[in-house]
């Protein structure tokens, strides 16, 4: 006989657009939780599509020492202009940097090739860090294209104009939050969830104001997720080791084995 599985009667609300939720919702049923998929953001086109396209025509030109990006959903949008525009996206010679293993999952995906990816946790500011600074033979800087979200902090491309590089920043997606319904509201001010994952500071934003019952976990998926989340005020049970949905539910997985203990003891 098998024994329990480690979230069973562990009710879990999944703040992402349903299209984007697949993986998570599998490895919570895995362990045996009951996952809520509760569209907190959409993701929707940028608002100038004509920006994007003219950086996505200079890349694929070869125009850019670089492409950066720091999501899934950058990913996804710089390949699907670049196919409606009938353009490779990427030339062999611009090198691509990924903030972290799931982004780079999906670069590979699209059939393009990962030259640089941080080894610690994904973010931002782990990116700059491993960022080679700019060559100095060079006359003119080189220069790298950020496609990201409308709401992206300018930690990055801060970071990369201070080692040497000319910096593109194009809006490649605009992120929507969304409110959750009264009902959702209502339930996670009873305590009728027992954990919300947290999976982008956006998400962090959604719940703004609402209240949450103290028995209900928190959990980030990553350091700029909980970082948003305690400036906000909330307390966070648990942070996921690394940035992906395997690492924030093997960190609920943990966070409920700890709970037994105390209550066992």
């Amino acid at each position: 006989m098998t024994g329990p599985t480690p979230l069973a009667g562990w009710r879990v609300l999944v703040p992402r657009p349903a299209d984007r939720a697949a993986d998570l919702v599998g490895a919570l049923t895995a362990a045996g939780a009951a996952p809520e998929v509760v569209e907190l953001i959409s993701i929707q086109p940028p608002a100038d599509a004509g920006a994007l396209d003219l950086a996505v025509l200079a890349l694929s030109r070869g125009d850019y020492a670089w492409v950066a990006f720091t999501s899934v959903n950058a990913v996804d949008s710089v390949v699907s202009r670049a196919a409606a525009l009938a353009v490779a996206p990427v030339p062999a010679d611009t090198r691509v940097a990924a903030v972290g293993p799931t982004t780079a999952a999906a670069v590979r995906r699209a059939g393009l090739r990962v030259d640089l990816v941080p080894p610690a946790r994904g973010s931002a500011a782990a990116l700059a860090a491993v960022f080679p600074h700019a060559s100095a033979a060079d006359p003119r800087p080189e220069s790298v294209l950020l496609p990201r979200s409308d709401l992206a902090p300018d930690l990055l491309p801060d970071e990369l104009t201070g080692k040497g590089y000319r910096v593109d920043s194009v809006v490649a997606y605009r992120t929507v939050v969304t409110p959750p319904s009264p009902a959702v509201a209502h339930r996670l001010a009873a305590g009728d969830v027992d954990a919300v994952l947290l999976t982008s500071p956006s998400t962090v934003r959604a719940l703004a104001g609402l209240p949450i019952a103290g028995r209900t976990a928190l959990g980030a998926i990553g350091r700029p997720t909980r970082s948003a989340a305690v400036d906000s005020g909330r307390e966070i049970a648990f942070v996921a080791t690394e940035p992906s949905s395997p690492g924030l539910v093997s960190a609920l997985i943990a966070y409920a084995h700890s709970i037994r203990s105390i209550q066992e003891s």
